[in-house]
């Protein structure tokens, strides 16, 4: 056989090893109940789901609603924990991620690649993220903006016809409903706010670019604290079962008390950007 007869048997051999691989790149994607309280309504597959503290519960797909005064705090199974404020609709449209090794800390990065997309009709969620794995997309859809989050805290509430998304810390792409393809948006970073408002029916929202104060801050500081609290309340595992074929993998959360208690959310206006 000659050297390219060798290399393209190679190549074949190669690509049909590959095949199992492929064929499971990702698997359904969990979330952990860290807390509810009030009227919260979650829905999948048209049938109302029991939330209960501790619980873990597969999650594309599901609408969850909270009444005033009502609040959740779900922890993703790749770490990010998301804070649903009262008077909130949300959509999960898209929660996925690649099977991951045993033994990763899942409250300090995130153990693989993930896919997630939300829709938040109305309402505020504070979404607390940790290290995201290089190739993960976070995207939060509402009916003025579409924001790209890469962490790693970020607010996003809707009133009516206005979207604004706050980046307490981390950075995010912020891109209006309807925009033109190629459209690069606005990134934000550390203490920025866009405010993304419908400008006219069928028309391109605007975008403004400002600079949080220290009372925005300070006012969603309870909030925050709260959403990281429970980041390290839970961890979690793939676990395979089966062989060939037949396996089957599903992420498991389980709850922990961390040794050392995280330390309580300290605002401090020195650390607020001053400029846009």
């Amino acid at each position: 056989m000659t050297t390219t007869g060798r290399t393209c048997l190679a190549a074949a051999l190669s690509s049909l090893l590959a095949l199992p691989a492929l064929a499971q790149t990702s698997v359904p994607g969990k979330v952990f109940v860290a807390e509810v309280s009030g009227g919260v309504t979650f829905i999948r597959a048209g049938t109302v789901v029991g939330l209960a503290k501790g619980s873990s519960l597969a999650v594309e797909g599901a609408r969850i609603e909270t009444s005033a005064p009502a609040s959740a705090i779900f922890v993703f199974s790749n770490g990010t924990s998301l804070y649903v404020d009262e008077k909130t609709a949300a959509e999960v449209l898209r929660f996925n991620q690649r099977p991951f090794p045993a033994g990763i800390d899942t409250t300090t990065v995130e153990p693989s690649v993930s896919d997630t997309r939300v829709r938040i009709a109305q309402g505020r969620v504070i979404v607390t993220t940790n290290t995201l794995a290089t190739g993960t997309s976070m995207v939060y859809e509402t009916p003025q903006a579409q924001v790209r989050i890469r962490g790693k805290e970020v607010v996003v509430q809707v009133d009516g016809p206005t979207t604004r998304v706050l980046v307490l810390h981390g950075d995010a792409t912020v891109n209006a409903a309807h925009a033109a393809p190629g459209d690069v948006g606005q990134v934000l970073h550390d203490g920025q706010m866009a405010v993304v408002t419908d400008a006219a029916p069928a028309a391109t929202p605007t975008i403004q670019l400002l600079a949080l104060d220290p009372g925005q801050m300070a006012a969603l500081g309870s909030m925050v604290a709260a959403s990281e609290r429970a980041q390290h309340i839970v961890l979690f595992q793939s676990v395979t079962t089966g062989e060939g074929a037949n396996a089957t993998t599903e992420i498991q959360a389980q709850a922990v008390v961390p040794a050392v208690p995280p330390v309580e959310l300290t605002v401090s206006p020195s650390t607020l950007r001053t400029g846009g």
